[in-house]
């Protein structure tokens, strides 16, 4: 196992493709509403580090999006428009990662979820294909 971690963007982006992939798969094929939202977390963790490491930040550990958020938008000041949804997948990855909520997530959120988490995908990819 490798003690190191990429800092380069390309590889963040192609782990974060990966759950993308995942995501559409549960959804299309009516998977755990809460393991899907669990993916659709750490997608947008992965690009959204992927970004900022081409922008030459130093990477840390960290599941919270809205933190790595506040990072971007140091950067990029209109990426707070994805404010709302990198709080709600922040809280999908609880949701997950912990036994204390039993409730199932209901699949539609879930879904809308996912769409809206694609437009800052797009937005983080134009951003990096322009630079």
């Amino acid at each position: 196992m490798l003690d190191k971690e990429s800092s380069l963007p390309e590889d963040w982006f192609k782990k974060g493709e990966d759950d993308k992939q995942a995501v559409g798969i549960l959804l299309e094929h009516g998977g755990k509403s809460s393991v899907a939202a669990f993916l659709i977390q750490q997608m947008l963790e992965k690009y959204m580090k992927g970004f900022l490491l081409s922008k030459g930040w130093k990477l840390k550990r960290t599941h919270d999006l809205e933190e790595l958020l506040d990072e971007m938008v140091e950067f990029d000041k209109s990426f707070e428009i994805f404010r709302e949804i990198a709080q709600k997948a922040t809280a999908f990855y609880f949701l997950e990662r912990y036994p204390f909520f039993s409730e199932e997530l209901n699949q539609e959120e879930v879904k809308n979820t996912f769409l809206e988490s694609l437009k800052l995908i797009g937005k983080i990819e134009k951003s990096f294909q322009t630079r």
